[in-house]
Formats: C-alpha cells, sequence, structure tokens
C-alpha cells in the first residue's frame, strides 16, 4: 500500500482528465500516482515490468470541488508540485524538481 497525498490525488486526477479528455474522480488520480510512483522506483532500480490501474468513475460529481479552483484554494492545497511531478514523469517541461516516487 503507498500513501498518497490529497493534493497528489487531486492533481493526478486533473492530469488523467486532460491528458484523455474525460473527467475521472479522485480514486483514478490516488491510483495513477501510486502506478506511476512505482513505476519510477522499478526505473531508479534498474527493473522492468508493467504497472496497470484502472480509471474508476466519471468524476462529473466533482464539479464543485476537486475540479474547482477556488475550492481547492479553499482547503490549502497545492497542486502545482504534483503536477510539475506528472509532467516530469511524461517528458514535458515543468518549473519544480519533484517526482513522483519523491514524494
Amino acid at each position: 500500500m503507498i500513501k498518497v497525498p490529497d493534493a497528489a490525488s487531486i492533481a493526478t486526477m486533473r492530469f488523467v482528465s486532460e491528458l484523455t479528455g474525460r473527467r475521472v474522480g479522485g480514486s483514478t488520480g490516488t491510483n495513477v500516482w501510486g502506478a506511476l510512483t512505482i513505476a519510477a522506483e522499478m526505473q531508479a532500480a534498474g527493473e522492468q515490468g508493467s504497472t496497470v490501474t484502472l480509471i474508476c468513475d466519471h468524476g462529473e460529481r466533482y464539479s464543485q470541488t476537486y475540479y474547482n479552483d477556488a475550492w481547492i484554494d479553499a482547503q490549502g492545497l497545492d497542486l502545482t508540485p504534483h503536477l510539475d511531478a506528472l509532467n516530469r514523469a511524461m517528458g514535458r517541461p515543468v518549473l519544480g524538481s519533484e517526482s513522483p516516487a519523491e514524494k
């Protein structure tokens, strides 16, 4: 079991939504963050293998919370370091230096 911070789960669900063009829920964000963390750890150890996760739900019920920037700010959550880590994992430019395995 991997402990995933709330901000990482929410950042990842938003990231997956951007990549796929469909909304997903928080459990999908948690699962994808965990899969990427395991993949990063395997790569760092020189191991090969596969990781698998599922898209658990459509995420529409989170429009007023997880997909609402004002709600995120009111909760005191900072998604930026997690989004930076996800962008790095996908080979995209980032501002920060954190990877899923470093969380």
